[in-house]
């Protein structure tokens, strides 16, 4: 067996090497695309990035059953097949994070082999540029844009505007800090460093924006908040290089604090070791805590079956067995939809759903009101055995407050206000990205702790310019307008605009206010034009700042 074991973890490490290398080249591609405004191979180079892990993970674990004996293939040999590959991959978290997935597909899901295992090391920040700053005359921009080989417009203009920020933030001399290399995204790149102040740093990211006439630096951002913006769960994910991606992580939370060092993985394209610490964050919260699942707050769906815990930041979604009419969707059907969001710029309207395979979660935390209705439900996806309760797929998400609950809460005018403004934003945004919901119902769409507006219910939801937007036909007798059905012919993917007033938000005051703002989303043209923008094959980047340069 111990052969065996060291003939394995050599295989599986050439492998990993392999899928290693071709991420970084998708990702070290990104400075030349987005200078040569390439913005549809950027996207490309995006999605395959995501699309690589699962692929290699599958091939890898048929390769292995195909070429493994039987006899062979115990715990006890995986586990001695991981010492090896440990010592091969230097201990490197990201490469066993790859082993471990590789055994949970290989095994179908072995509960001894579902656990999720968070390994501890303390790493170097990486390399930085270090710039110290004396007097007003001196060009920190420019000095660090030959650094790290770029060029903008107006570029002694900026080098001014920048500098009088600094001095904003703090007093000559000072140091300011950057990583050396830029996160690109879209047709925008940040450089994101720091200035370092007698009680600690102070955020320092440099906004440039890729326009018609050539790169421009229109923003420098200087709050964690506005940072946070920029990485936050419901946006696509970054382009940046790096050669230790837990050290970059670590400078990352210098600036960023208050952020889930999950969510960072996530934002940087490592989703499966961001979902690794999930659970491994999961697994301590419910050994200290001492709570139980419960089934989430709101108006159960159709299609999928949520529940929580009352005190954590995510929500845990399950495919249902049988979907109620006027549900028509199929299982597979679902799981591609949310396939399709997760490969599509998300523009920071649409939740990152993370998809876990072979999960398990101890069953003493689930009451057994709760079970007895995840087995009835859900049975295709939900089984226990040892102690656990077993996931065959599920999905996480952020937690954030639907939004009929949040408009139902006693709340001040100004806060329902802003977000009902920010529903017809959301909505707005969305098409920009060539998405049309489907389902517009409020219950679909949640308020985030930075009170922002995001859909999350993505069974019905269809590219933009797969819809037929249409003016509502006007009723030519009284038969025809007073009938309680449609009168005229409706096609598969027919939407009339206007009847999204009927059922957007409750007559009154909401209602209103959402008109006032967002009455073109009534129209068939404003959806038609939005269409022909995207057939025309034009991609629409939302910024997610604020210029101020």
């Amino acid at each position: 067996m111990l052969q065996e074991a060291q003939l394995t973890a050599q295989f599986l490490q050439q492998r990993y090497e392999q899928f290693y290398q071709r991420f970084n080249e998708l990702t070290e591609g990104a400075k030349s695309r987005f200078e040569k405004k390439q913005w549809r191979e950027q996207r490309e180079a995006v999605r395959e990035r995501i699309l690589l892990h699962d692929e290699a993970i599958e091939r890898i674990a048929k390769e292995l059953s195909e070429q493994t004996k039987l006899a062979v293939s115990t715990v006890g040999w995986w586990k001695q097949t991981g010492e090896y590959f440990d010592k091969a991959t230097y201990h490197n978290p990201l490469a066993r994070t790859f082993f471990d997935a590789v055994g949970r597909i290989f095994f179908k899901g072995d509960l001894a082999l579902s656990l999720f295992n968070k390994r501890e090391g303390v790493e170097p920040l990486p390399l930085l540029l270090s710039y110290y700053l004396v007097d007003v005359n001196q060009s920190l921009l420019e000095q660090g844009l030959m650094d790290i080989g770029f060029q903008i417009l107006n570029q002694k203009n900026k080098t001014k505007a920048v500098l009088e920020k600094i001095q904003l933030l703090t007093t000559l001399p000072a140091e300011a800090v950057f990583y050396p290399h830029l996160f690109y995204r879209n047709k925008h790149a940040y450089w994101l460093g720091y200035l370092k102040v007698s009680n600690g740093k102070i955020p320092l990211c440099f906004a440039f924006a890729h326009t018609e006439e050539g790169i421009e630096l229109n923003a420098v951002l200087t709050t964690e908040e506005e940072l946070k913006n920029v990485f936050a769960f419901s946006r696509s994910y970054f382009l940046v290089s790096t050669n230790n991606a837990h050290a970059l992580i670590q400078f990352l939370l210098s600036l960023m604090p208050s952020k889930p060092e999950s969510q960072l993985f996530m934002n940087l394209g490592y989703q499966e070791h961001g979902k690794e610490l999930v659970v491994h964050h999961l697994q301590q919260h419910l050994q200290q805590q001492r709570t139980q699942f419960m089934v989430a707050p709101g108006i159960p769906g159709m299609v999928m079956m949520v529940f929580t815990l009352p005190d954590y930041d995510l929500v845990f979604k399950l495919i249902r067995d049988n979907f109620r009419p006027p549900k028509s969707v199929s299982r597979e059907e679902v799981i591609e939809k949310y396939r399709f969001i997760a490969l599509h710029d998300r523009v920071g309207r649409l939740a990152d759903a993370q998809r876990f395979e072979y999960l398990g979660l101890p069953l003493a935390y689930f009451e057994k009101d709760l079970l007895d209705y995840l087995l009835r439900e859900c049975s295709q996806s939900v089984s226990v055995r040892s102690g656990l309760v077993c996931f065959q797929d599920i999905y996480t998400e952020r937690k954030m407050i639907p939004l009929n609950i949040y408009l139902n809460a006693q709340r001040a005018t100004e806060e329902n206000n802003h977000a009902v403004i920010d529903f017809g934003n959301a909505v707005r945004e969305m098409a920009m990205s060539n998405i049309f919901p489907g389902d517009l119902l409020i219950k679909n769409f949640g308020v985030t702790n930075e009170n922002r507006v995001v859909f999350y219910d993505y069974d019905e939801i269809v590219p933009l310019a797969s819809c037929q937007f249409k003016d509502m036909p006007k009723a030519r007798n009284d038969d025809e307008e007073m009938s309680a059905e449609p009168w005229y012919a409706v096609n598969e993917n027919d939407i009339f605009p206007q009847e999204l007033v009927k059922f957007l938000l409750p007559e009154g005051d909401w209602r209103n206010l959402f008109a006032k703002h967002h009455q073109e989303l009534y129209t068939a043209k404003f959806w038609n034009d939005l269409k022909a923008l995207h057939e025309s094959g034009a991609l629409v980047d939302i910024q997610p700042y604020e210029e101020n340069l």
